[in-house]
C-alpha cells in the first residue's frame, strides 16, 4: 500500500513541490548573468523576430504537436481550468473569440491561441498587447527587487529587508520590533507566508519554512488593515477588491462556532469559488492567539479571525469596493502600474481605510505586484458589484469585439 502524500499546511489550499520551487529559483539565480546577456542580444533581434508570423506559427505548431502525440488541443472550458482562465474564456465566447489551449502531455499550462475573423493571437496566461513596455514584468514578481525600486520611487512599502541568514533577520527584528511578516522572496498564493510574528522563536520557525521555497526570505513590518487587490489594465483602474481572511463578526449572542456555521450557509460558499470557513480544529491555533475558543461568545461587532491567509480555498472572501476608493489611492495604483510599465498588473495593497487618502494613514503600502493576476477576483465578489476585468483585457487586444459598445 502506498501512503498518501502529506499535505503541507504552510502552502495552504494550493500546495506545490518544495524541491521544484526551490530548484527553479536557484537555477534562475545561477543562470541570471547568462540570461541577462542573452536578453541584450534578444533586444537587438526582437524587432526582426516580431515581424515573423509568430501567431500563425504557434497555432499550427500546437496541432502538429498533437499529431505527434506530444499533447492535445482543448477548444472549450474544462473543469480543471483555473478561475482566471475560465472568466477569460467566458468573455471570449461572449465576443465571438475562439480559444485553443495546447496541453503538453495532457497538462494544462495556459498555452493559448485566440482566433477572431481569421486573425490569430498567441499568448500564455493572459493576452498582452505587444510593443514597447517597461521592464517591470521582469522584476515585479520578485518581492526584494520590487521593494528596492518602489522605495526609490517613493511608492509606499513596508519597512524591512531580505535575508539568507536567520541571525541577520533576527537583528532587524530586534531593531524594528514586532509584529512582522515573513515570506519567500519569490512565491505566490501566500504559500509559506506568515503574519503576526511577535517573538524571535516564531520568526525562526517562519524563516526556515519560507526557505523551503526560496533561499532568500523577506521580513517586513506588518502593515495595518485588510489586503486590497487593485487591478490596472491599460492604465485604467478596473476594480478594487477587499480580500478578507477567514473571519466572523460577533453579535454578543452566539458562539464563534455557531457564527461560523451560519456563515457557511451563505450561498456564495458553494465550494466552487468560496469555500467553508476553517473547522474548530483548523482554527484552534489562530483562536488561541486571540485568547478565544470555538465556544467563546464574542461581543457585538468584534472581529474574530479564523485563519491568517486570504485564500478563498480556506474560507477567505473578496468584496468589491471600487466605488469606495479615494481618488488619491486610485491615482497611486495607476502610478504604480505606470512605473512598472506593464499593461496588466495586480497590486496588493494594505491600508486601514481605502476611502481615505493613503498619505494620511500610517502603516500602509504595496506588499506585492502580480504580472499574472487572478482577474476572477473581480468577476466573483461575494458582495459588491462584479467588474469585467477579462473584458478590459480583450479590449486591449481586439477592442472591436466589445459587444457592449
Amino acid at each position: 500500500m502506498f501512503k498518501s502524500k502529506k499535505v503541507c499546511p504552510d502552502c495552504g489550499p494550493t500546495p506545490t513541490s518544495h524541491f521544484l520551487a526551490r530548484t527553479i529559483v536557484m537555477v534562475d539565480w545561477f543562470f541570471s548573468p547568462y540570461t541577462k546577456f542573452m536578453d541584450k542580444i534578444w533586444q537587438k533581434f526582437r524587432p526582426l523576430v516580431l515581424k515573423l508570423p509568430l501567431d500563425k506559427i504557434a497555432y499550427h505548431s500546437m496541432f502538429w504537436a498533437k499529431r505527434l502525440g506530444l499533447g492535445k488541443v482543448v477548444t472549450d472550458i474544462k473543469p480543471d481550468h483555473n478561475l482566471r482562465l475560465r472568466v477569460l474564456w467566458e468573455e471570449a465566447k461572449r465576443r465571438g473569440i475562439e480559444l485553443f489551449e495546447f496541453r503538453p502531455f495532457g497538462r494544462s499550462v495556459d498555452l493559448m491561441v485566440a482566433r477572431h475573423q481569421g486573425r490569430l493571437y498567441a499568448f500564455d496566461g493572459l493576452p498582452r498587447p505587444r510593443g514597447n513596455t517597461g521592464d517591470g514584468s521582469e522584476w515585479m514578481d520578485d518581492k526584494a527587487i520590487m521593494r528596492k525600486k518602489f522605495s526609490e520611487a517613493k511608492i509606499p512599502i513596508a519597512r524591512g529587508g531580505m535575508f539568507t541568514l536567520v541571525k541577520k533577520a533576527l537583528v532587524m527584528f530586534d531593531e524594528m520590533g514586532p509584529p512582522v511578516i515573513v515570506k519567500p522572496r519569490i512565491g505566490s498564493r501566500s504559500r509559506h507566508t506568515f503574519i503576526h510574528i511577535n517573538t524571535r522563536s516564531q520568526l525562526v520557525q517562519a524563516f526556515y519554512s519560507a526557505q523551503k521555497l526560496c533561499p532568500w526570505v523577506v521580513v517586513e513590518e506588518e502593515l495595518q488593515g485588510p489586503v486590497f487587490r487593485a487591478t490596472v489594465v491599460g492604465g485604467k483602474l478596473i476594480g478594487v477588491a477587499r480580500r478578507d481572511i477567514p473571519q466572523i463578526i460577533g453579535d454578543g449572542v452566539h458562539s464563534i462556532g455557531e457564527l461560523a456555521s451560519a456563515s457557511n450557509e451563505h450561498p456564495g460558499r458553494d465550494e466552487d469559488i468560496f469555500h467553508s470557513l476553517p473547522s474548530e480544529q483548523e482554527a484552534r491555533e489562530e483562536l488561541a492567539r486571540q485568547g478565544l475558543t470555538w465556544q467563546t461568545v464574542p461581543v457585538k461587532g468584534q472581529q474574530v479571525t479564523l485563519g491568517n491567509k486570504v485564500n478563498r480555498g480556506i474560507g477567505g472572501v473578496t468584496t468589491d469596493v471600487t466605488q469606495e476608493v479615494h481618488e488619491h489611492n486610485a491615482d497611486l495604483f495607476r502610478r504604480v502600474a505606470n512605473f512598472v510599465g506593464d499593461p496588466i498588473i495586480g497590486i496588493d495593497f494594505i491600508i486601514s481605510s481605502i476611502s481615505d487618502p493613503w498619505h494620511q494613514q500610517q502603516a500602509c503600502g504595496v506588499i506585492e505586484c502580480n504580472s499574472l493576476p487572478f482577474i476572477d477576483l473581480h468577476h466573483y465578489p461575494i458582495a459588491g458589484t462584479p467588474r469585467n476585468a477579462a473584458g478590459a483585457i480583450w479590449d486591449l487586444i481586439w477592442p472591436e469585439t466589445n459587444v457592449d459598445h
